[in-house]
This record gives C-alpha cells, sequence and structure tokens, in this order.
C-alpha cells in the first residue's frame, strides 16, 4: 500500500503544511511553544498596530484555556509560562500579573476537567467566559488600580467588553473540532 502513496513534492508540502498548521495541542511540546511564540508576536505587535487606540485584544488566554484542557499538567504548566512571560514583555514593570493568574487558571481547569464532558459545548464556553473574565479583573485588580479615573470611562468599559466577547469566539472556533459528540474525550487520563 505504500507504493500507491503520491511522493511528489506538492503532497510532502501539503503534508508538512497540515502537520505545521497553527492550532493549540500539536502533541508536541516545541511545535506548541513555536505556536505559542507566533500567537503572542501576533498579539503584542501586529494588533495594536491594526487597532490603534481602538483596544487590546487577547489571542493568548483561549490558546492557553485549551492547552490546560488537553494537555497533561506538566506540559499546560510549561505553556502557561511561555504565555506569561510573553504578556510580561507589554507591562513597564514585569511582576508576575499573569504567571500569577495563569498559574491559578491551569491548576482550577485540571482540577475541574475530568468531571465535565468536552464534546459539548457548554463547558467550553463557559470555561473560555470565565478565564477571560478571571484575567481582565485580574488586569484592572493589579494594573489599573492607580488609574481609577480611566476605570469607569464608557471607552474602556466597551473596549473589556468587546475584548471578552472576542477572546471567547475565537476560543469557541479554536475548539470546534474537540465539540463533536463523536469526538474523542479531549482530556489526558
Amino acid at each position: 500500500m505504500d507504493i500507491l502513496e503520491r511522493r511528489d513534492a506538492l503532497t510532502r508540502m501539503r503534508r508538512t503544511m497540515r502537520r505545521w498548521r497553527p492550532r493549540p495541542n500539536t502533541g508536541s511540546l516545541t511545535k506548541d511553544v513555536v505556536f505559542l511564540l507566533i500567537i503572542g508576536f501576533i498579539q503584542i505587535t501586529i494588533l495594536p498596530y491594526l487597532l490603534g487606540s481602538l483596544g487590546y485584544l487577547d489571542l493568548i488566554t483561549p490558546w492557553l484555556v485549551i492547552t490546560f484542557i488537553r494537555q497533561r499538567p506538566l506540559q499546560a504548566h510549561i505553556l502557561a509560562l511561555v504565555g506569561a512571560m510573553i504578556l510580561e514583555t507589554r507591562l513597564a514593570a514585569p511582576a508576575g500579573l499573569y504567571l500569577c493568574a495563569y498559574w491559578i487558571l491551569a491548576n482550577v481547569i485540571s482540577l475541574v476537567r475530568p468531571a465535565l464532558s468536552w464534546r459539548y459545548k457548554t463547558p467550553w464556553l463557559v470555561s473560555y467566559a470565565l478565564a477571560s473574565l478571571w484575567v481582565i479583573l485580574f488586569e484592572v485588580f493589579v494594573i489599573n488600580f492607580l488609574q481609577t479615573a480611566s476605570l469607569h470611562q464608557p471607552t474602556y468599559i466597551a473596549q473589556q467588553v468587546v475584548r471578552f466577547f472576542v477572546t471567547v469566539s475565537y476560543g469557541m472556533y479554536l475548539s470546534r473540532e474537540w465539540m463533536t459528540i463523536d469526538a474523542e474525550e479531549p482530556v489526558p487520563q
């Protein structure tokens, strides 16, 4: 049967592109770190350039939520550390804000994940919503604590609401392959 397999350059390139398709939980820690760095680069450099002062979008949190659900705890915590360090680079004074937020999030999800069926949309939706809300509230409490005037402005609140919905929508888009009834249960045992 191996003789019948196509071995031309286009087929090999297509297979390589399919293996290196950017998605969370590839099965290789190296690929996951590379893809997380790419997502972090897009979030920190490209999106602010495109959006300007319209707001800040979070692509790393839903990526990490999938990682916390699908990966074993050690790999999930390693990727949480990488994601937190990526987000710490955009702060003027890195103080472990995202490291603390993602550490708590990783531990809570890893404790809850065996009790839920991840084939349905509801656990995914609730996980993304709570994770996004947790990161937003953590940022509001820690980063913006001294800037109380900006917390009550309608533009700031509107930016955070848009950020919340984009984060949840992006997460639901990423996890669509695991939300079918016939899909395997994504939690490693």
